[in-house]
């Protein structure tokens, strides 16, 4: 049976939260009947599994040991008025893995896909033309076949994007059009020029 390890910054931790946790946050959401009907193998395996895909984000702040074994507890960061500290894990993020656990639960191979094919994911042309050069580009995501604009995401957030808005500003996104890693407004953050106006003259004087 599988067995989870809620410790806080253990060094064999595979969940965020313990099953009583996760229950009590479950019975506030949509469809915890639906989790609280699962057995309890079914409910520690996707809370596993969960916090495996978890693992795979970028979140704000530093670990609080090199000794633990997840990303979660953190310092030096912080959400909405929250800071991250080595005493807990922000309510957020347990929610989080209870929701995408309840999911998994559903369906446990939404985020591997069960198909797919040789093509890796990631952006490929999509269409050229000679006459005055143009070049189309689009996303493919292979474990589902199709196209897609958020390729460039983790595979949790390409199945679930509306984990981002749960997350919030604890986790760094990847803007799909620009490439750029982005962060939401969650720090003060420093000028990245001076305020005062400066001025050049760049021409000779006259008379030229």
């Amino acid at each position: 049976m599988a067995t989870i390890d809620a410790t806080l910054g253990g060094a064999t931790s595979n969940s965020y939260v313990d099953l009583t946790t996760a229950e009590a946050i479950a019975d506030n959401l949509q469809g915890g009947d639906v989790w609280a009907a699962r057995t309890i193998e079914e409910k520690n395996l996707s809370l596993i599994q969960a916090t495996m895909w978890m693992e795979t984000l970028e979140y704000v702040g530093a670990r609080c040991t090199t000794g633990q074994r997840l990303k979660w507890p953190r310092q030096g960061g912080s959400c909405d008025g929250v800071a991250a500290d080595c005493a807990g894990i922000p309510y957020k993020i347990g929610e989080a893995e209870v929701l995408v656990a309840m999911q998994l639960a559903e369906n446990p191979n939404a985020i591997l896909g069960e198909n797919g094919g040789n093509a890796p994911s990631g952006t490929f042309t999509k269409r050229q033309k000679l006459g005055d050069l143009e070049i189309e580009y689009a996303q493919f995501n292979n474990n589902f076949g199709t196209a897609c604009d958020n390729c460039d995401q983790p595979p949790l957030l390409q199945e679930y994007p509306w984990l981002e808005a749960v997350l919030g500003c604890w986790i760094y996104v990847i803007s799909s059009d620009s490439g750029r890693i982005l962060t939401r407004d969650c720090c003060p953050q420093p000028a990245l020029s001076p305020s005062a106006v400066v001025t050049a003259n760049y021409m000779p004087t006259p008379p030229y």
